[in-house]
Order: C-alpha cells, then sequence, then structure tokens
C-alpha cells in the first residue's frame, strides 16, 4: 500500500512560515534594542504615514507629554514619536514587510496554521506568483484600514494575520462548492481546488460562506473589542486589519483568480 504524506502543502507555504522562523529567530538573537528598533522600522505605524501627508502627528504626542509629564504611556509615545523623527519607517515597503515580523512564538505559529488551512488550496490553485500577489495587496489593504482607524498611532503594527485573513477570504470563494474541502491537509490533494469561484456577490449570498463570513467577523470583533490576547501576548489586536486584509483578499481574488486547467501540477 503506497504511503502517503500527512501534510500535502505546496512548497510556497512552508518556505513562508520558514521564512517567519528565521526572522523570529533572527531577531531572538539580535537582543531587545534591535527588535525595538526593527518593528520600528520595518512594522507599519499609521502615525508615520499621517506624519509624511503632512500631520504633525509627533509633534503633537511630543507636546502632549510636555503638557502631562507624569503620564507614562504619553511619555513612551512621545519617545517613539522623537525616534521615527530621527530614524522614519520603512515605508512604503514596511506596508508588507510588518507582516513578516510577529509578537513572539505563539503569533508565528498560530498565522502559520491558519497559513497552511487555508493557503493550500489557494497556493495550488493559483500557482505561488499569484498567491505571493494576494499576499501582499491583503497585506497592504489590512495596514491602510488600520491607518483609517488609527491615524495617528506610532506603535508598530506586526504580524502576517491581515494577510493570511486575505487568504482565507480567497479561499471561501471556492472551498464551500461542491467536492471541495477547507482541508489545506488533504492527503489526496487531486480535487481540492478545482471547482469555479462564486461570483463575488453570490459569495454573501450562498448560506454557507456568509456563514463562515459572519461567524469570522464575530470572533474577530470579540477578540478585539474584548481585548482578548488569544495567547499573543499582552499588545492589543489589531482586529481592524483583519478586516482590511480579509475584505481585500475577498474582492481582489476574482482579478487574480485562474481558470481551472486539467493538469493541477502546472499550477504548484
Amino acid at each position: 500500500m503506497r504511503r502517503e504524506p500527512i501534510f500535502n502543502l505546496p512548497p510556497l507555504i512552508p518556505i513562508l512560515i520558514g521564512l517567519f522562523a528565521l526572522i523570529e529567530i533572527a531577531i531572538g538573537f539580535a537582543g531587545a534594542d534591535m527588535a525595538s528598533d526593527l518593528y520600528l522600522t520595518f512594522g507599519f505605524i499609521p502615525g508615520d504615514l499621517s506624519e509624511r501627508f503632512g500631520s504633525d502627528v509627533f509633534r503633537a504626542l511630543e507636546e502632549a507629554s510636555r503638557l502631562k509629564p507624569d503620564a507614562d504611556d504619553l511619555l513612551g509615545l512621545a519617545e517613539i514619536a522623537s525616534y521615527l523623527r530621527q530614524h522614519p519607517s520603512a515605508l512604503p515597503f514596511s506596508l508588507i514587510s510588518y507582516s513578516f515580523l510577529h509578537a513572539g512564538w505563539p503569533h508565528l505559529i498560530i498565522n502559520s496554521v491558519w497559513l497552511m488551512a487555508f493557503g493550500s488550496v489557494v497556493a495550488r490553485r493559483i500557482g505561488s506568483v499569484r498567491f505571493l500577489t494576494l499576499f501582499a495587496l491583503s497585506a497592504i489593504g489590512a495596514a491602510l484600514l488600520h491607518f483609517v482607524t488609527h491615524t495617528n498611532d506610532v506603535m508598530p503594527v506586526i504580524g502576517a494575520s491581515g494577510a493570511v485573513a486575505g487568504i482565507m477570504a480567497a479561499a471561501i470563494r471556492f472551498v464551500f462548492q461542491p467536492g471541495e474541502s477547507l482541508s489545506g491537509f488533504s492527503l489526496d490533494a487531486s480535487g481540492s481546488y478545482r471547482a469555479p469561484s462564486l461570483p463575488l456577490l453570490k459569495t454573501f449570498q450562498d448560506r454557507r460562506t456568509l456563514r463562515f463570513i459572519l461567524l469570522w467577523l464575530a470572533i474577530n470583533l470579540l477578540t478585539g473589542l474584548a481585548g482578548i490576547p488569544l495567547g499573543l501576548g499582552e499588545g492589543s489586536i489589531a482586529w481592524e486589519a483583519h478586516l482590511g486584509g480579509f475584505f481585500t483578499g475577498l474582492v481582489v481574488f476574482s482579478w487574480i483568480d485562474l481558470p481551472i486547467k486539467d493538469d493541477p501540477a502546472s499550477l504548484v
């Protein structure tokens, strides 16, 4: 009897996860000060983007700290603002680079699990180049919605959650179709991505897809608004970024998706 692998993943998925892990290991060896510098340089900082557009975000934070010298939270934000004056973040590159940084191993592992589960079927369907395009666009969409809701915030956003949410949204455009599966760990991948995707409007009319979207939204609102950390550390969850990535992936998949071909191997 032929043995099948436990995990049947397209090569791009473990490569991405391995890259996340290598970056996390490097940050661990770099030390706390260097890690902070990396987060402020390659994380996405809404206030820095506002500053580039002409807003006096940094000056306002520094002035507020001078008026309230006993406010430790303001002092910390003013120190970040002063740092960013001398060392601006890597915009526009940081609109994507933030998704390769994580707030510790639990954060990385959770994102990696979701990436394996949903990213595998999407990568098999559209191939590596289109998958990376979808990942990047979802990361940008996540960052921009977070920017809209946190215009003057100088705390860096990090993590692949927004980009992975976009991949998840792309997957639900076709995984609920007859013969499909939500599992990215299928032992037989031959039929796991071949159904035509739902048109965007019909995605919200299909009961299974709509239930998934509503459940996903409820979980994000619960974890974000209630401040439930889900083991990701003491930092708050950028749930708005998750929404931005999700709806970006849901929409742009219409342009990124490929017509289904007879030979699935040609897409890997």
